[in-house]
């Protein structure tokens, strides 16, 4: 059996590059220009005046603290070696996340991008702002000291490159990254896909399914080969029904004000629509609440990292979340199964604590879409006996809390070589599958899905 659980993982794996791609390409609207057609000469003034009113607006010290953070982004993201393109993406993406994101303190910023000559390939794309006291722009570079001035940035590329030829300009303030890519059209998913090329698979493949079948124990699940290092999440996980290393644990968990910070946080998790439905063209989806039957690693990394980036990052207006794992023969009713539940093997979400009361919340959507539950409430609702669940035997066996990038059971939490911010990005992707499998069932549930996974949905009713 556990060859079969290794070939879906795989399986999985495969259908999210697909479904990636189709969101590039399926879907391509013509009618829309590429960055680099909808340039202009860098000698046309007035044009290029109005592409730089686009370019969001921010004081002289938050330019000055986003440059810090730009240059030291290096240490909490360790992006791959490669073109500084990929640099600036990965500081945009993981710093701000999606457009519209509930809980940043700063616009994200918009993308300038200059083309050497016809070849999209010879390009330089870098952050830039503008100072609200000087009414300058500014680009940031991984090799200056500090911000740079847009003609200073130009001028270092012409004389560095020895350029003839007239330079050509855009301002992109959506998603695309690429010269090739529509600015507007791009998706948020497909701007993290390209920083991922060479471990997206490798990484997803490693995620092992949650699901688990009713008649199996949780333990036969388990793989043996995986679980040597005693490193693991899985491995350093500790009983659930010990109150003192219950708490001991708890106690490590990340805080936020009160509770009304967490419920308010917790409606704006469910809420937000920013993926681009690989299957439907102009849909936007939520995390896939509505597939509660496996995919809670990639929604635990879609919450926490997609809303509050790296640890200690400033763009934030609150600390990301810390994630809560739990193992054991769990089962917990639903209406959003055909069975009336679902059953895992472990189960994941993201946790915080009350600074005020000291009671940790699980945000988990999937189990409660109206309120963060006491985590205590939690593990007895993933843990069910009663409705559906009844005579399932259910119980946590033990649990863990993560505060670091692991999204699995066998990610190390602490050891930065196993899993990294580039472990929790790969993750994030295979929501991809589960939008599928999400629409999918809602249609089997008899439900419009275009409705639930829209405007409506089920907590809305």
């Amino acid at each position: 059996m556990r060859y079969l659980h290794v070939i879906k993982s795989i399986c999985i794996t495969i259908t999210s590059i697909i479904l990636l791609w189709m969101a590039n390409s399926v879907f391509a609207d013509t009618s829309k220009a590429t960055i680099y057609d909808s340039s202009i000469s860098w000698e046309d003034v007035v044009n290029k005046s109005n592409l730089l009113s686009s370019v969001p607006q921010y004081n002289s010290a938050d330019i000055k603290l986003l440059f810090d953070a730009y240059i030291h982004a290096k240490d909490s993201l360790s992006p791959e070696k490669g073109r500084a393109w990929q640099y600036n993406v990965y500081f945009i993406h993981a710093f701000w996340g999606p457009i519209n994101n509930p809980f940043i303190k700063y616009p994200r910023p918009a993308k300038v991008f200059i083309f050497l000559n016809e070849h999209t390939d010879e390009f330089y794309m870098a952050p830039i702002f503008k100072d609200t006291s000087d009414s300058n722009y500014y680009v940031f570079d991984k090799n200056a000291k500090q911000p740079l001035l847009l003609n200073d940035w130009i001028a270092n590329l012409s004389g560095t490159l020895g350029l003839q030829a007239a330079l050509r300009f855009n301002i992109c303030n959506g998603y695309g990254d690429l010269p090739t890519d529509s600015c507007i059209e791009k998706s948020y998913q497909n701007e993290a896909a390209d920083l991922q090329h060479n471990n997206r698979s490798i990484v997803l493949a490693s995620i092992p399914n949650a699901y688990r079948s009713p008649q199996k124990d949780w333990r036969s699940y388990l793989s043996k080969t995986k679980t040597l290092l005693g490193e693991s999440i899985y491995e350093q996980s500790v009983a659930w029904n010990d109150i003192s290393l219950r708490n001991n644990r708890l106690n490590t968990i990340s805080t936020w004000p009160n509770y009304t910070t967490i419920q308010d946080g917790f409606e704006k998790i469910r809420d937000l629509r920013y993926f681009s439905d690989e299957s439907q063209q102009d849909f936007m989806r939520r995390i896939t609440w509505l597939y509660p039957d496996d995919g809670c690693w990639t929604r635990a990394a879609a919450m926490v990292q997609d809303f509050f980036g790296p640890f200690n990052n400033v763009v934030n207006k609150l600390v990301r979340p810390s994630k809560v794992f739990a193992f054991g023969n769990l089962c917990a009713n639903t209406p959003n199964s055909p069975r009336g539940k679902v059953s895992w093997w472990y189960h994941t979400a993201p946790i915080i604590r009350d600074a005020e009361t000291n009671q940790s919340y699980v945000l988990d959507p999937s189990v409660n879409p109206y309120q963060p539950l006491p985590v205590e409430d939690w593990m007895s609702r993933i843990a069910a006996n009663e409705n559906a669940c009844a005579h399932s035997d259910s119980a946590v066996n033990s649990f863990n809390v993560c505060n670091g990038y692991a999204t699995g059971p066998y990610d190390s939490c602490q050891n930065s070589v196993r899993t990294s911010y580039i472990t929790e990005t790969s993750s994030v992707l295979g929501q991809a599958t589960y939008r599928r499998h999400e629409r999918y069932r809602q249609t089997d549930l008899g439900r419009d899905a275009n409705l639930v996974l829209g405007d409506m949905p089920p907590w809305r009713r």
